[in-house]
């Protein structure tokens, strides 16, 4: 193997696990703390409100996170062509984040059970506003992912310090929001001073022609990242609406857990993206699934091994995460460690194998039926079993999602 060759995959592997290791020791000393704070109950409300900031700022990503990082990773040399993209990116994501906090605010009766999670949602505009400022897509494009590791990880350890110096007592919960805005916005206001300092990319007013085009460019994804928050994100407000705010807190803990040991493992997935633009451009279609198999074996195995381990574990992880009193959780977090599995296998045949490919259209489609299925299952099992149908759900449809992205990229018939 020529190192040299894999060097700027190597070293985007390495800040994207530095990155994710940051996140998991952080969890690990804040999860546990704020659980013992603010309760079941409260940390429901919290989950809930998070969730609908996260979709606003999953909407207004819109499908800039794939298309964008596609094309600056083959423009990277041309500076007009990058700040052109830079520009009408943020301004695309403006435009549609204003719209949804508008709509949520005229229809705050219904999307608010109580008036605090009014508050906390004010509040929590920051991040919205954080994350339009902080473009992961040029990261990944330039290949740079040591500023995005430097970003988020100098955001993360804002909210940690925060969070023990101001969440004291159980009536603070509604300021973990609050807490969540300043880091957003200290992440955003230094990918701005990072992307004039490293790639001489300035912010300033779009083009109304080139928003339309980055419009058009990720229209396709978009579909895919709706697809998305439905299956991955709806539970919470299904189980809000129809179950209650324990059973929320309950699931978003466990779900927490997850996500923490998912993050161990999808660096490398992370990585290969912008590389496998590059490296797909020249070969034909038996030539890239050759090197989708030698991508994807390593990394399931590595996600086969991690399942089971938090599967095994469950009530030690359970204990020492989320605190004894959360122990509701240890079904929750085995019935959903099957989703390190798909969710690894999703990522690699479905982005860095699907979309490399010019295949997103098929992805868009299995994802927003695999959306909608998630949605139903929730929609069925809530009334009959609570916190465990977002649990349930959620690994059926990763499995779901899983066969049918499998069948996209190895049927011999392509799939458009």
């Amino acid at each position: 193997m020529n190192i040299k060759k894999y060097k700027q995959v190597i070293e985007n592997f390495f800040s994207l696990s530095v990155l994710n290791a940051v996140n998991i020791v952080l969890q690990l000393i804040t999860l546990p703390y704020i659980l013992s704070i603010v309760g079941k109950a409260n940390y429901g409300i919290y989950s809930y409100v998070f969730m609908v900031v996260q979709y606003i700022i999953l909407f207004s990503t819109y499908g800039f996170n794939f298309s964008a990082t596609k094309k600056i990773s083959l423009l990277r040399d041309d500076n007009v062509a990058v700040t052109s993209i830079y520009n009408a990116v943020i301004g695309c994501k403006m435009l549609i984040a204003i719209v949804l906090v508008v709509a949520v605010v005229l229809c705050s009766g219904w999307v608010f059970e109580e008036e605090i999670g009014f508050v906390m949602f004010l509040l929590g505009i920051g991040m919205i506003v954080g994350d339009i400022l902080n473009p992961v897509w040029l990261f990944q494009g330039m290949e740079k992912m040591k500023f995005m590791t430097l970003v988020n990880s100098s955001s993360k350890i804002i909210f940690t310090v925060l969070v023990f110096f101001v969440v004291r007592s159980v009536d603070d919960f509604y300021l973990l929001i609050l807490l969540n805005s300043c880091g957003y916005l200290l992440a955003g206001i230094l990918s701005v001073f990072l992307a004039y300092k490293q790639f001489n990319v300035r912010l300033g007013v779009p083009h109304f022609g080139d928003m339309i085009a980055q419009f058009k460019d990720g229209g396709a994804m978009f579909g895919s990242t709706f697809g998305m928050n439905l299956y991955r994100n709806a539970h919470v407000l299904i189980l809000k609406h129809f179950a209650s705010n324990e059973a929320v807190g309950l699931f978003s803990a466990a779900e927490k857990v997850i996500h923490g040991f998912q993050s161990v493992i999808q660096p490398a997935a992370q990585a290969l993206f912008p590389h496998m633009s590059l490296k797909f451009k020249d070969k034909n279609t038996k030539e890239r699934l050759s090197l989708m198999k030698k991508v994807m074996m390593p990394l399931v195995g590595l996600s086969i091994v991690a399942a089971l381990f938090v599967y095994i574990f469950a009530p030690w992880i359970s204990d020492i995460l989320c605190g004894k009193d959360f122990r509701e959780c240890i079904p929750l977090i085995r019935i959903m460690s099957l989703v390190i599995i798909f969710g690894e296998v999703n990522c690699i045949a479905g982005i860095v194998g699907l979309v490399n490919m010019d295949r997103q259209n098929y992805f868009f489609r299995s994802v927003l039926v695999t959306g909608v299925c998630s949605c139903l299952i929730t929609l069925a099992l809530v009334h009959i079993c609570g916190e465990y149908a977002g649990a349930i759900s959620l690994a059926a449809s990763e499995a779901l999602l899983m066969v049918m992205c499998l069948y996209g990229l190895f049927n011999n018939k392509r799939v458009k």
